[in-house]
């Protein structure tokens, strides 16, 4: 019934629903929010669970504080917040969760490009500033189905620092045939093909089975992988893609400085030289407000745009899309003729 209810909300309607369903059967969690319960859909839980709700006003590093204070007497604390607010509590991340390794859930609302709300709301660098945390694991779900299983995975199967990052507004439904179990540090094989390898995390993942899609014309059969985990990277799904193709492309809505791209081809070039790795991520800038679809043609980050990036890297493909629209020009002056 929840799984029903699911698919027909939007990202943070899910989470609050599915947040609601754990603490049913799990008295021990508790929610934190920063005055944007309407937002995060944190009220879902308030309403039903007002005894273990607590609201701390837009003060991110205290309800980080106090959160690991819940954590170190026995509770699941869930922080509900966006992604580029978390940033005002880095310090207690780090100091107060992260060197006691306790199991604080922080719920990354908001991350990656949000559009109109200005250059202050991206979320697109959390994967960079808490990458660098030790003991800290980050996972990033490819659909709403997966949001559910990665929050009950990290509120019943994980005893330490862990976020879950999903993007605002509508959320992604496809690929709901794959549904592997949540396993720590592992990735997930959604299509394997040959030459062409595109691992992909969280919203990108959508984006990278578009471009799969579209060069299976051009007769590139690409292998997709759900990266799932951001910290730790699951290198043996990284050793078994570079083993068997001769280009990797690295999809991530996050900036490409400290992000999950540089670190996965920092490993595949040390181990696999004679692999082409190329990265697809933001820009090393401030993002201003617009049209999230507009921001991701701008900033190449589009299905079209990774494609283009791929012709240019990489000549094969080049080679062969240019074969293909050479041959459809031709048929289109025989048409008209």
């Amino acid at each position: 019934l929840l799984m029903a209810q699911v698919i027909k909300k939007a990202t943070r309607e899910s989470f609050g629903m599915a947040l609601c369903e754990l603490a049913k059967t799990n008295k021990d969690i508790i929610v934190f929010d920063a005055d944007l319960a309407a937002a995060t859909k944190t009220g879902i839980f308030k309403k039903e669970f007002p005894e273990r709700f607590f609201d701390c006003g837009i003060a991110e590093g205290n309800m980080v504080g106090v959160a690991a204070g819940m954590a170190a007497a026995g509770l699941k604390p869930v922080v509900a917040v966006y992604s580029s607010f978390l940033q005002r509590g880095f310090d207690q991340v780090l100091h107060d969760v992260c060197i006691q390794n306790l199991p604080v859930i922080f719920a990354l609302d908001r991350a990656g490009l949000v559009g109109s709300d200005g250059e202050t709301h991206q979320g697109i660098f959390d994967l960079s500033y808490l990458s660098c945390i030790p003991n800290m694991s980050i996972m990033a779900p490819k659909n709403l189905w997966e949001l559910r299983q990665e929050l009950e995975f990290a509120v019943c199967h994980y005893d330490g620092p862990i976020a879950i990052r999903y993007p605002r507004g509508q959320a992604y439904r496809g690929l709901k045939e794959f549904d592997a179990p949540i396993e720590y540090g592992k990735g997930e094989l959604l299509y394997e093909g040959s030459r062409i390898a595109l691992l992909a995390v969280g919203s990108m993942v959508s984006t990278a089975e578009h471009v799969r899609e579209k060069l299976k014309s051009a007769g590139f059969h690409c292998t997709l992988a759900n990266g799932r985990f951001i910290k730790p990277v699951d290198y043996e799904l990284a050793d078994r893609l570079a083993q068997a193709h001769e280009l990797m492309v690295i999809l991530e809505e996050n900036v490409l400085q400290g992000g999950y791209g540089l670190q996965v081809k920092a490993y595949v070039q040390e181990h696999y030289p004679y692999v082409h790795v190329l990265t697809i991520a933001l820009p090393d800038a401030y993002v201003e407000h617009g049209n999230v679809s507009v921001l991701r043609q701008t900033l190449g980050i589009d299905s079209d745009s990774v494609i283009r990036t791929m012709r240019m890297a990489w000549g094969p493909l080049d080679k062969s899309m240019n074969a293909m629209e050479t041959a459809a020009n031709e048929e289109q002056k025989e048409e008209k003729a």
